[in-house]
């Protein structure tokens, strides 16, 4: 091959590895945007948004270094510090030590070339010499392999983020979500907060609560949501509100009066939840 052939096709694979970089770069910005959600629901686009720019104004070795960082795996998703609306957590990440270490590895390798090709290829290249092209050459294919193969291997993660992201989508639109986030609404309900806690603090030893002496309670210590409570008509009773939040279990006793008093108190798992 000619020496003026050569010069071209270096170039040329020098563009294309160029390029790949780029893609590479593109992918780890998107995973990075989305591997960790964390806010209430109004605020997610903004976010998301946020991430974005951030993100794109990283280095690829800034990239690397967020995307090998394995600590999320020991971190538990942080709770919403108010409840005045639905508030999501969302991080993905393999849990495999070796994985992000060998990734640590091979990026950071990737990372060193891409700055050699980029700020340092002339000071290796001669090109008045046809050995030192074709040397270039060879090395710019191994190089291209390694490129594609952590683009392959990063296109498959983002398939499996994309997977866990449908997955989360799907079960929110569903019925089975609807219901559990009501539930989960309705015990941070102020009364049934109380409920709970007088059901720990002041039972029988039989672990029974008489559910008259905790509406006395209620009306004293949360007049306000015992008034809505009763302007509801969503729920005829505190009764009907306790079980909709299937924290509860409930009892009858005959009183000496021959009379029917109601008796409650917290489910096994309940109580462990509520402790």
């Amino acid at each position: 091959m000619l020496l003026t052939d050569l010069i071209s096709e270096v170039q040329r694979k020098t563009g294309r590895n160029i390029i790949l970089f780029q893609q590479l770069e593109g992918l780890l910005k998107y995973v990075l945007t989305f591997r960790e959600v964390d806010g209430h629901i109004s605020e997610l686009q903004d976010i998301i948004e946020f991430k974005k720019a951030s993100i794109g104004k990283q280095t690829m070795g800034q990239l690397v270094g967020q995307f090998t960082e394995n600590k999320n795996q020991n971190e538990s998703i942080r709770s919403a510090d108010d409840h005045k609306e639905p508030h999501i957590s969302f991080k993905f990440w393999i849990d495999n030590e070796d994985f992000y270490l060998n990734k640590k590895e091979s990026l950071s390798k990737l990372v060193q070339e891409r700055n050699k090709l980029v700020h340092h290829l002339l000071l290796d290249l001669d090109l008045k010499s046809i050995d030192s092209c074709e040397l270039i050459s060879k090395r710019l294919d191994i190089q291209c392999e390694h490129i594609r193969s952590e683009i392959k291997a990063t296109q498959s993660f983002i398939k499996a983020l994309t997977n866990c992201r449908k997955t989360m989508s799907e079960f929110i639109s569903s019925d089975v979500y609807k219901k559990e986030l009501i539930i989960q609404l309705l015990r941070l309900n102020s009364l049934v907060l109380l409920l709970a806690k007088i059901a720990k603090e002041t039972a029988r030893k039989d672990g029974w609560t008489l559910l008259n002496s905790a509406t006395s309670l209620l009306k004293k210590h949360e007049p306000e949501e015992w008034d809505l409570l009763r302007k509801s008509t969503e729920y005829k009773s505190l009764k009907s509100l306790m079980l909709k939040t299937e924290l509860f279990e409930f009892s009858e006793e005959k009183t000496s009066k021959g009379g029917i008093r109601v008796l409650y108190k917290l489910k096994t798992d309940s109580a462990l939840a509520y402790a």
